[in-house]
């Protein structure tokens, strides 16, 4: 899965470039190293007239009006195994798909004195982008729609396996592309959704610090440091 995920270089040059925007695209953004569920996310989708915008999506799905009467937790991800028949997301898999930029991700791993966070980026660092989802939910009592997103997960590649038996679709640059696409077959859409070669990822243990959902800040994808051993 994919519960928390960083962005902590949003300098609006890199992210025009790297993701085709053209200059009109706003963008006020701070570093963040601890994104979380419900947050505001940045997001790539295709306009009316087919070209990309850059807006933002609250990430936690809602699939319309019946998701607001589901119990339990939002809607943060999405199996990719499942998306195209999954009530909650084939519409939005058919119709809706967007590109969610980011550098890196959270995940948990056993340890001998429980879970200890780890922090998952491209090995040399630079931005990515997770296949997405989104939905808009009616406007309401005078509120504006609102628009939400999920991120695609799908099997672990040979890195993450003994982290995590998921983790989140990074697409290949050369794909973003064709996930986009609107008249994109659902078969080869599909394909699309595999686990990033192990050798394009890096994996670096942090301090618990990221465990506080409030907490935010580069201290929080430092390398962990050792701790004293107690004789």
């Amino acid at each position: 899965m994919c519960g928390r995920f960083t962005l902590t270089d949003p300098d609006p040059v890199r992210i025009r470039a790297r993701f085709g925007l053209d200059e009109s695209a706003k963008l006020e953004e701070k570093p963040r190293y601890n994104i979380a569920p419900t947050d505001p996310v940045l997001a790539v989708r295709r306009d009316e007239h087919g070209e990309r915008e850059l807006g933002r999506l609250r990430w936690g799905l809602i699939p319309g009006r019946w998701a607001e009467r589901r119990p339990g937790p939002p809607l943060i991800n999405a199996r990719a195994e499942t998306l195209e028949h999954q009530p909650a997301f084939a519409a939005s898999f058919r119709e809706r798909r967007c590109l969610i930029p980011a550098d890196g991700f959270y995940e948990w791993r056993d340890g001998e004195s429980g879970k200890a966070p780890v922090w998952i980026s491209l090995a040399d660092g630079g931005l990515f982008a997770f296949a997405g989802i989104w939905a808009a939910r009616p406007s309401r009592d005078g509120e504006g729609a609102l628009h939400s997103c999920a991120i695609v997960t799908c099997e672990p590649n040979d890195l993450i396996r003994p982290i995590h038996d998921r983790m989140p679709v990074v697409l290949g640059a050369e794909d973003e592309a064709r996930w986009l696409d609107p008249d994109g077959a659902e078969d080869e859409l599909l394909s699309l959704l595999a686990p990033a070669p192990a050798g394009l990822l890096a994996v670096r243990e942090v301090g618990d610090s990221v465990n506080d959902v409030r907490d935010d800040g580069p201290h929080l994808i430092e390398r962990r440091q050792p701790q004293p051993q107690l004789f």
